[in-house]
């Protein structure tokens, strides 16, 4: 029995709003590292950004909103992102 996994361009419509979330410990300069690395991953700005602490105040997620061509550019920021210092997840 096979297990069909469907690939992200066979179940997004591009160019689309993509809305990528980073969490990471909570440093004055998360956002706008993360910030910094979706734009040069993709070569354009960023459309909005959402920053929300944990309840505890240790960890920040930072949700930032923006128009991506391809799959492949989706591929690219989570990677820009995963690299940024102290972030912790990608989702």
């Amino acid at each position: 029995m096979s297990q069909d996994n469907p690939q992200l361009e066979d179940l997004v419509d591009f160019p689309t709003s993509w809305t990528f979330r980073a969490v990471g410990a909570t440093t004055p300069a998360l956002e706008a590292q993360c910030r910094a690395a979706v734009e040069k991953g993709l070569g354009r700005e960023v459309l909005e950004v959402q920053c929300q602490p944990s309840s505890q105040g240790r960890w920040t997620s930072v949700r930032l909103r923006v128009v991506v061509e391809s799959a492949n550019e989706v591929r690219t920021v989570y990677a820009a992102l995963k690299g940024v210092e102290g972030v912790i997840k990608c989702l």
